[in-house]
């Protein structure tokens, strides 16, 4: 009696069987065909690479000072303790004014500076920073210390672009200083009936131009790392900063934080070890 139960015992399972895998093949042809019919995802616009990098790293000194003035480069009275004076072969004319260097010390550690301010003393190699910055990468009792130095294309902006326009009514001649450009600027036109005249860059920072100038007026700022843009409405005869909503350029993308691990997956029952129990568990839906 006993075997004869078991006879029909075995049949059964095997047609259990037989039904799980006709029902496995037909969920993975449903699935593939799921797969193809699916469209892919578009991909993500790409971001311009404009991760600052530094340039013609070379060795040098360099000493400190602080300032509260407006120095040569005509952008006011220093709002942080980050910037520089550098010598008049690195001054180049004015066309350092604005632009940022990368300094390291004995210390090890480095730190961006803007130049705001000529040294007229200083030769090549030999550069002034602020006190605050002097102390981050060297001892301030050395009073001078070796460096290595280089110039930063496309440093982390302070901001949108601020412009200082004087001219219009009792003014010779337009005058234009821009702050917040990160790089050299290597052109500033202005838009006139005749299309775009090219100002004059001056050794004071200053971009001068036409007299007789009435309204606002629009410029267009061209860096030497070729980034443009088009500033209008600029306001005349002001002699503070106006604030404009235009950056020079985008800024690098931050690095995305690392995701969090996942949690350790439970261990399966027993019953996933059944022949029923581990062909469910393989039809879930494919991953495409």
């Amino acid at each position: 009696m006993e075997r004869r139960h078991l006879r029909w015992i075995i049949p059964a399972a095997g047609g259990v069987l037989a039904v799980v895998v006709s029902l496995v093949l037909v969920l993975q042809d449903t699935g593939e065909a799921a797969c193809a019919s699916v469209p892919a995802a578009p991909a993500a616009p790409a971001f311009p690479a404009l991760a600052p990098v530094i340039e013609n790293v070379r060795s040098g000194s360099a000493s400190y000072y602080s300032t509260n003035r407006n120095g040569m480069c005509n952008l006011g009275a220093p709002s942080t303790d980050a910037y520089a004076a550098i010598g008049p072969a690195e001054w180049a004319g004015g066309a350092a004014c604005g632009s940022y260097l990368a300094v390291t010390g004995p210390n090890g550690q480095t730190t961006n500076v803007q130049v705001v301010d000529q040294c007229p003393s200083c030769p090549a190699g030999k550069i002034d920073l602020s006190k605050g910055a002097f102390s981050r990468i060297g001892s301030v009792s050395a009073g001078i210390i070796q460096i290595t130095y280089g110039t930063v294309r496309d440093p982390d902006l302070a901001g949108p672009l601020k412009v200082r326009a004087k001219g219009g009514t009792g003014y010779s001649s337009l005058s234009v200083v821009l702050d917040n450009h990160g790089n050299r600027l290597s052109t500033v036109e202005l838009q006139t009936a005749a299309g775009w005249t090219p100002l004059k860059h001056n050794t004071d920072n200053t971009w001068t131009g036409p007299s007789g100038l009435t309204g606002p007026v629009t410029l267009r700022v061209t860096d030497a790392s070729g980034h443009q843009v088009t500033l209008p409405g600029i306001a005349l005869g002001s002699s503070a900063f106006q604030q404009t909503p235009t950056l020079m350029y985008s800024p690098a993308p931050p690095s995305p934080s690392p995701s969090p691990s996942p949690s350790p997956s439970e261990s399966p029952s027993a019953a996933a070890t059944t022949p029923v129990a581990a062909a469910a568990a393989s039809t879930a839906p494919p991953t495409c």
